[in-house]
């Protein structure tokens, strides 16, 4: 390009010079060369922009500013099963599986209540033994004193709070009221002991399983007594211990699940807040036997059938399973049982127990 700009510049002199040959020495001869050169450079100056390649348009910035990863809502909402289950979860290869400390809640959702995936971007947090139900747009879900409320229509989870009511709400399963209140049915705590079993020393005990009724306009976090107590079972030779009530019903009547290790009897009353009597299940009195304990039920009154669940140790650890029955007139059998979480199954790795499912219907 310089040689080219050279040689243009020296040819306009030249031309300059020779067309003013005859007058150099006068004033008019210099002018005239000097006119002459300026031509020149104003074509050269042409030229340069001519052979100047033109530079790139930039649109300019968006005035609107790209929302961070952390604030993008998903185009539909995460929880889209037509079920629901929380469940706590204990790394048994790295962790004290047996200290309530180190149990995570998790949450996790399927369409038939048989195939289940962890719900996405759920953040687990500390808990053991939750249950959870679903009321307006709302899905609560209670852990270990704690309350933690899920928002359906803007896929978001309030940080856990701790919900205030006037007895020790050890393993609580949850109800909705026909006045749309949350129910709690409980076992009364114990302070320095394992609530389930008897004190050290003692042969024989009384365990209460009572439940407490949402203070209106606290959604969710406080509650108050309800008169009476639902169960009270005598621990001795039959029972070693009991705890974790489930409460559900068909419509007709109200069923509760009491645990005792990895064994499971039914107990119904006509009234929700009512005294409930054992069911007599054959051939033992246990509906289940030495198949799974911590349960949770549902009734599904589409096609008259109860789906039970349970937790049990297996080889690979505690696993979440299901048996699906009609009625409560013969102990289930192991054959009708169905694994159906288990930690490497569900994506949370070898080793990992899952344990105390709590069962919801994820619709308003």
């Amino acid at each position: 390009m310089k040689k080219i700009l050279i040689s243009l510049f020296l040819a306009a002199w030249l031309v300059a010079c020779s067309g003013n040959a005859e007058s150099t020495s006068s004033v008019e001869g210099i002018s005239a060369t000097l006119t002459a050169i300026s031509d020149a450079q104003t074509q050269i100056a042409g030229m340069i922009q001519s052979l100047t390649p033109k530079p790139t348009t930039l649109p300019p910035l968006s005035a609107t500013p790209l929302p961070s990863a952390a604030t993008v809502a998903p185009s539909a909402p995460v929880v889209t099963g037509a079920y629901l289950m929380a469940f706590h979860a204990c790394n048994a290869f790295t962790t004290n599986c047996n200290d309530p400390r180190n149990h995570q809640v998790y949450l996790v959702q399927s369409d038939d209540g048989q195939n289940w995936g962890l719900v996405p971007g759920w953040q687990p947090f500390p808990g053991s033994v939750p249950d959870v139900i679903r009321r307006g747009d709302t899905i609560y879900i209670y852990a270990s004193g704690n309350l933690v409320r899920y928002h359906v229509s803007t896929n978001t989870a309030d940080p856990p709070v701790r919900y205030e009511a006037p007895a020790m709400t050890t393993d609580p399963s949850l109800f909705v009221d026909e006045q749309g209140r949350l129910v709690i049915f409980f076992m009364h705590g114990m302070m320095g002991g394992d609530p389930a079993q008897c004190a050290p020393g003692e042969a024989t005990c009384t365990k209460n399983f009572g439940s407490v009724t949402e203070v209106e306009g606290s959604d969710g976090a406080r509650f108050t007594v309800d008169e009476g107590q639902r169960v009270s079972i005598t621990l001795g030779t039959v029972y070693r211990s009991a705890s974790d009530p489930d409460i559900f019903t068909d419509g007709r009547e109200y069923f509760l699940y009491i645990s005792h290790g990895s064994s499971v009897t039914v107990w119904t009353s006509p009234e929700l807040r009512g005294t409930y009597k054992q069911l007599n299940v054959p051939p033992t009195g246990f509906f289940i036997q030495n198949s799974g304990g911590v349960p949770s039920a549902y009734y599904n009154p589409a096609n008259g059938e109860f789906w039970s669940y349970t937790h049990v140790h297996q080889q690979i650890g505690m696993v979440i399973r299901r048996a699906v029955h009609k009625d409560f007139t013969m102990q289930l059998q192991e054959n009708a049982w169905q694994t159906i979480i288990s930690g490497d199954g569900i994506g949370l790795g070898q080793g990992v127990n899952v344990e105390s499912p709590g069962f919801a219907v994820n619709a308003p």
